[in-house]
């Protein structure tokens, strides 16, 4: 019986080093410039994501990290990312890229969206 317990400790213990407890990156910073496709201005209060654009068009996203019990040799997930951008009169767009193994970037990673220009809807409902 005694050896058994030693075993299963033995087991558990080699079990435990050979994984850890790891961050992963859900969604990097993603920082960028939302204009008018039309005008070339910027667009003031433009949803992206969940956050809402400055008046010189400027959004920032903070960076989503989540925690995962990893195993020694075993990949970092692909990370896809799918951010709306979206502003009443105008047609929505998405934010979309995907890295295959984009969850193991380290913490701090950044996405620079650069400027996106959106474009007035034409169409009117009544």
């Amino acid at each position: 019986m005694k050896f058994f317990f030693k075993l299963v400790l033995l087991i558990l213990v080699s079990f435990s080093l050979q994984s850890c407890l790891v961050s992963r990156c859900e969604r990097p910073q993603i920082a960028g410039y939302i204009y008018d496709a039309e005008t070339k201005l910027p667009i003031a209060n433009c949803k992206v994501g969940e956050v809402l654009s400055q008046s010189n068009g400027y959004f920032s996203l903070k960076e989503k990290r989540y925690r995962q019990f990893a195993f020694l040799g075993f990949e970092a997930p692909t990370l896809a990312v799918n951010e709306v951008v979206e502003k009443e009169n105008y047609v929505s767009q998405n934010i979309q890229f995907m890295q295959p193994f984009g969850g193991g970037m380290k913490k701090g990673a950044y996405h620079n969206a650069d400027t996106i220009y959106i474009k007035k809807n034409i169409l009117k409902t009544n």
